[in-house]
């Protein structure tokens, strides 16, 4: 009885098959985001924060510079397999279709690829001490993959900055 009680009580501390990798948590709080989009100023603020009992994490991504706002949520989920991770990306421009575990934890970060047919978009997120380093790299079918965007994050106070979830 008591080996029972042990083993249900270790299973029930154990991380679920579907968890999201620890390293997406290092993006938990809000963040400064300066950067660019296809080579122009793209300045922005960002939080990530956990949800359904760390279930998912949601990174908000909101522009604070002149010219088209721009917002996105961006959710992370855990994969089937250890260490992988899907997404589904929505924004004001419509949003994406969920992506199935295309994504992987690496030892400094993550890589989510998202995939819509003729093009791809590979996310990379990596740590250095209390910042981030953001790129989005772009691939049209039959060319040589580019930069889209980049962001260097750094942390900051969420006092004073409205988010939609």
């Amino acid at each position: 009885m008591l080996g029972s009680i042990a083993l249900m009580a270790a299973a029930a501390a154990a991380a679920p098959p579907n968890a999201v990798p620890d390293i997406l948590g290092g993006l938990e709080g809000c963040w400064n985001a300066p950067g660019e989009v296809r080579g122009k100023d793209a300045r922005s603020v960002m939080r990530g924060d956990w949800h359904i009992g760390c279930l998912y994490f949601m990174l908000q991504l909101h522009s604070v510079g002149p010219g088209k706002p721009y917002r996105a949520a961006i959710i992370y989920g855990g994969g089937t397999k250890p260490g992988t991770i899907y997404s589904y990306w929505l924004d004001v421009l419509g949003g994406a279709a969920p992506v199935p575990e295309t994504g992987s934890a690496t030892r400094d970060g993550f890589t989510i690829v998202y995939d819509f047919g003729d093009l791809l978009y590979t996310n990379r997120f990596k740590k250095a001490g209390k910042e981030w380093r953001w790129t989005i790299m772009e691939r049209v079918k039959g060319r040589q993959e580019k930069l889209f965007a980049k962001y260097d994050l750094t942390p900051t106070t969420c006092k004073g900055k409205t988010f939609d979830f």
